[in-house]
């Protein structure tokens, strides 16, 4: 399992509008992902034209292998036109974990 990390800043005065086409087209299609476990998108708390990408992949190469299909491309094709600029995506293997509740 692998952890994918990414960060956009989204165009001021956009963010509402973001949300709304973030719930309703771009997030169900992340279920249709090859070899995704899990995704969630979170707003910055600090700085709130911030929205981070967690998503959990079965592995790197599933990862890789998701991103030339259709479903793919169409959650970019959703995202892209909000973002202003973003930070590098970065990947991540687990090596521990504790649940508090």
């Amino acid at each position: 399992m692998v952890l994918e990390r990414a960060e956009i800043v989204i165009k001021d005065g956009m963010m509402e509008e973001f949300l709304g086409v973030l719930a309703e087209k771009a997030l169900p299609l992340t279920e249709t992902f090859t070899g995704i476990i899990s995704f969630t998108a979170l707003r910055g708390v600090e700085d709130e034209n911030n929205v981070m990408f967690l998503a959990y992949w079965e592995s790197i190469e599933a990862h890789l292998a998701s991103r030339p299909e259709p479903s793919h491309a169409e959650f970019r094709s959703h995202v892209l036109p909000y973002v202003a600029s973003a930070k590098t995506t970065v990947h991540f293997d687990p090596v521990g974990e504790t649940r508090l509740r």
